[in-house]
């Protein structure tokens, strides 16, 4: 790719007016100008990089991730580029179980869907539950509320298996689950 200032003698050159030598007056004047034109070109092709969704790297990716809450700097980038693809292709038809399932692969999490139809609820338990801190995951919970039927609870579970660890993770003291009654079987098979 041709510089700035590579065009700019090339041209003034073809016109035969100026003496374009090393360090004489005008080429001195022709680096100023190239210099400022190099800057400009450079902020252009990083706003056309950042325009498009699949070469985006930085602010292009955190300005489409606001529209939706938060800015998701904990993924890596190929994966904020996916999960923004993603909701983007979400419309109003994506009121079925795939479509809510694509829905939840576009915030970046693996689960399944349990529906219970009679009872008015889903559940939905998150595979990649330690993947998330805790404000990411309450970002989470409420974009999936925010998306699925008004008419249904949505439980969401994050843990992955019902280890110790897992309660270790959420930092709760077991005098917590105490005052609610809960019992290690209670935890085990939350439903």
């Amino acid at each position: 790719m041709r510089t700035a200032l590579q065009n700019m003698t090339e041209k003034l050159q073809e016109l035969g007016i100026y003496r374009i030598e090393p360090d004489n007056h005008i080429d001195k004047e022709l680096h100023t100008y190239a210099s400022a034109l190099d800057t400009v070109t450079d902020i252009a092709d990083n706003l056309l990089k950042e325009i498009i969704i699949n070469t985006a790297t930085d602010y292009g990716l955190s300005w489409r991730e606001q529209l939706w809450g938060i800015v998701r700097n904990e993924l890596p980038t190929d994966q904020r580029r996916t999960t923004i693809r993603k909701r983007f292709t979400i419309n109003a038809d994506d009121f079925t179980l795939n479509g809510m399932q694509n829905f939840l692969s576009s915030l970046g999490i693996d689960t399944e869907i349990i529906e219970k139809p009679s009872q008015y609820r889903m559940y939905i338990n998150v595979f990649n539950g330690n993947d998330f801190t805790i404000p990411i995951r309450y970002y989470l919970t409420q974009q999936i509320e925010e998306f699925f039927p008004a008419h249904c609870m949505v439980f969401v579970d994050y843990r992955t298996n019902g280890t110790w660890n897992d309660l270790d993770f959420k930092r709760i003291y077991f005098s917590v689950y105490d005052s609610f009654n809960y019992t290690w079987n209670y935890l085990e098979n939350f439903e």
